[in-house]
């Protein structure tokens, strides 16, 4: 009796992570949407969610003591279906550099992380944050994205920036806008996010003109890297190539 109990939680077990496999793509192709265009808009503190104040208030300071001045808060507004994106952005005039503390916010969850970013060219940037979260999308190949949610410092994490920074653009120099131009030019980075990702077959955009939605490519993978447990090894695959990294760079956090 035990052993056909237990065939039948197997069988069912199996029936339902089938299910997920094949329903999965469908779902998130029906559901997903990349807005093609956005319109981030510089904020009072006092005026963004409660949650995403008492994230960011804690993490500025040591932004700003490494030299970072404000640029200001921004509403983000919805990029991706059913979310709301905030930041806190930070401009280096020294070391032509960006920082930012970025929250999302999707119904009851709220995920933020840290980021320094330097831009040399068009086709490359180096991208240094603590974002726990293993990404689903597909980022560009030059495009050099490292993820150390293990880092609660920000002087850690810009140290190992500084370190990539070196390792990755060779030398290039790093590229700012004009003060006064930074929210034009987060609008025309995140919107050069869809074309990226249309050039390279996941996504497509709709008749309006108005999102991007993924193709059967991109959401057949986009699913099946959600799915447990290839979203747990992805995740954990993260955080161990990150301490394997940061060893390297001879990082200590």
């Amino acid at each position: 009796m035990t052993e056909l109990l237990n065939n039948e939680v197997v069988r069912l077990a199996l029936w339902v992570y089938g299910a997920m496999i094949i329903l999965g793509p469908i779902v998130l192709r029906m559901q997903f949407k990349y807005a093609a265009k956005v319109n981030p808009q510089l904020v009072p503190f006092e005026s963004l969610p409660t949650e995403v104040r008492d994230f960011m208030a804690p993490r500025v300071p040591g932004i700003k003591a490494l030299g970072f001045e404000p640029v200001g808060y921004i509403n983000v507004g919805g990029m991706a279906s059913r979310t709301k994106s905030f930041m806190a952005l930070f401009s280096n005039a020294k070391t032509l550099e960006w920082a930012d503390v970025s929250v999302v916010t999707s119904a009851n969850v709220v995920r933020g992380y840290i980021e320094f970013i330097t831009r040399c060219t068009e086709d490359v940037q180096v991208d240094t944050n603590t974002n726990s979260t293993a990404p689903v999308l597909f980022p560009s190949p030059t495009y050099h994205v490292f993820r150390f949610p293990q880092v609660t410092d920000a002087f850690v994490l810009y140290r190992a920036h500084r370190m990539l920074v070196q390792e990755k653009t060779r030398g290039a120099r790093p590229q700012l806008p004009p003060p006064g131009q930074e929210v034009a030019e987060l609008k025309r980075r995140i919107e050069r996010y869809g074309p990226l990702q249309r050039e390279r077959g996941y996504m497509v955009l709709d008749d309006m003109g108005q999102f991007y939605r993924l193709t059967w490519k991109g959401a057949v993978l986009g699913a099946w890297r959600s799915i447990w447990p290839i979203s747990l090894v992805r995740r954990w695959r993260m955080q161990v190539e990150g301490e394997s990294r940061l060893r390297a760079l001879g990082v200590a956090h």
